[in-house]
């Protein structure tokens, strides 16, 4: 495929022909933009095994810039393996691609990538990637300084290393796959999604013959299971065995089946026994938004919607399975569901995009700020007091006797959420002889947002925590730089701001 084209790439097939992949991890890479790495163990013939590296970058994520009449895009990709304080492998390479126009996909259906791999031995390891995007430069006054660009990284992920057995079968996790180009070299798929842009799932999987058999042929059986284990797909058929080793690949169409988890599994008979099985997660997704927008935003839509432990358990969810649980949700809370507009899904879209232009500060996009978060579950303040923070503090003193009036005060700290870790009043009341500034001598500033008439929550379950008027919600920011911190509340907010949503 035409995105996947002038890359370094160990061809898969010339791996999986050397010896089964065990059990594969995967991960997201976090920062400036999205990657994915997926990891494999390979187990070789002299009892080490061979950890395979599989990397994607979506080319939605990356800047391609025009020379020369063609356009190009370079990323520096550099994996260090760790196993405790020893450093087993490193690699690094920058990737370059160029073509003829800019890329027009904005989605996972683009991307290009690696693949790695090292001999060791079985066992725990840690492994770090990171991903800069050498086209893009940072913004900011020290990153262009600094010569400093956009990336992303994997950070001491855990990663697990299994051997395998020399006395059965050593059948490997299904490789997951993307397509197979001309040529007959394949495209790993590390995002392990299929779906709305590619509704075929292909993997690979192989199996090394113990010493002492010697079958000529083995029957294999493919299966696929839903989220409930339930069968959706079977496929059969034999398979020769050559020098001890069997390849296996497998192929289904996905157009029927619905978004969500799903689990491809292998089975290996010969000699009238079943000799192997492994298994490999994948998920289906089918709206456009899932395959086009970036995970962190879909992490904003469930920190407002869901519960702590609900988001918590919602993090680690697939792509598909987080699509069939959102749809779910909204299409439970649809107002009127007998139309084709989820009115309610409309109004949170644009408290989100007004959140977004209006509130961010220090780094931090406008919908994941503490303003941003409680105007996208409460709606606009009936009224909002915003004053600098003078010499002497006055008029924060003011604000947080218009913070108490006749309510309770709840303190929340600036980085535990409600607690008794008092820091942020301590700095923003005491000392009043002392500028209340940030390390850029910016003056600081206070908001006090009032709702007077309840506001506008938009679930019910926020209706009920609004159910007297008059709540009083105090923002500081100490540094001036727009990075509004919740320090006080009229009433506690139950799960506000605890979700740790990160940009």
């Amino acid at each position: 495929m035409r995105e996947t084209r002038n890359i370094t790439l160990i061809t898969l097939i010339a791996l999986l022909l050397l010896a089964p992949a065990a059990a594969g991890q995967v991960a997201r890479g976090e920062g400036d933009f999205e990657f994915f790495l997926d990891t494999s163990a390979l187990p070789l013939e002299n009892g080490r095994t061979l950890a395979l590296f599989q990397i994607a970058i979506p080319v939605k994520e990356i800047e391609y810039k025009e020379k020369d009449g063609s356009f190009e895009a370079a990323v520096q990709v550099s994996l260090v393996l760790r196993r405790g304080e020893e450093k087993i492998h490193e690699k690094g390479l920058v990737i370059r691609d160029s073509r003829d126009t800019k890329p027009m996909i904005n989605d996972l259906s683009g991307f290009i990538y690696l693949s790695d791999s090292s001999s060791v031995e079985p066992g725990s390891y840690t492994i770090k990637v990171r991903v800069e995007d050498l086209k893009r430069r940072k913004k900011t006054f020290m990153g262009l300084l600094n010569r400093k660009h956009y990336y992303s990284e994997i950070e001491d992920f855990e990663l697990e290393i299994t051997g395998f057995s020399p006395d059965r079968l050593a059948l490997s996790d299904p490789v997951l796959l993307w397509s197979r180009e001309s040529g007959g070299r394949y495209v790993p798929n590390p995002m392990q999604i299929y779906g709305l842009k590619n509704d075929t799932l292909s993997f690979f999987s192989s199996g090394l013959v113990p010493a002492g058999d010697d079958p000529d042929s083995a029957d294999v059986f493919l299966s696929i299971l839903d989220s409930k284990g339930e069968v959706v797909g079977t496929r059969s058929g034999l398979v020769s065995v050559k020098d001890g080793r069997i390849l296996i690949f497998g192929s289904f169409d996905v157009n029927t089946w619905a978004a969500g988890n799903y689990t491809a599994r292998v089975e290996v008979l010969y000699d009238g026994a079943l000799r192997g099985t492994s298994a490999k997660e994948f998920s289906i997704a089918w709206q456009l938004v899932n395959w086009q927008k970036p995970r962190r935003d879909i992490l904003v839509e469930a920190s407002v919607i869901f519960r702590e432990s609900e988001f918590d358990e919602f993090q680690r969810m697939s792509i598909g399975e987080q699509e069939r649980v959102l749809t779910a949700f909204w299409k439970k809370n649809d107002p009127t569901p007998h139309t084709a507009v989820n009115e309610l899904y409309d109004i949170f879209q644009s408290r989100v995009r007004y959140t977004d232009a209006n509130f961010a500060g220090g780094g931090t996009r406008g919908a994941l700020t503490a303003r941003g978060l409680l105007y996208i579950k409460l709606g606009p303040p009936d009224e909002i007091i915003s004053e600098s923070i003078p010499f002497n503090r006055t008029d924060l003193n003011e604000a947080l006797g218009k913070l108490e009036d006749k309510y309770k005060v709840i303190i929340h700290s600036p980085y535990k959420g409600v607690g008794t870790d008092f820091v942020m009043m301590r700095e923003a009341t005491s000392n009043i002889n002392r500028p209340f500034r940030g390390g850029g001598m910016d003056t600081g500033g206070y908001q006090l947002w009032m709702f007077t008439m309840r506001g506008d929550p938009l679930f019910a379950r926020d209706r009920v925590m609004m159910g007297r008027a008059g709540m009083r919600y105090l923002f500081v920011d100490k540094d001036g730089i727009g990075n509004y911190i919740l320090v006080g509340t009229s009433e506690e907010i139950e799960g506000f701001g605890s979700s740790g949503v990160e940009e």
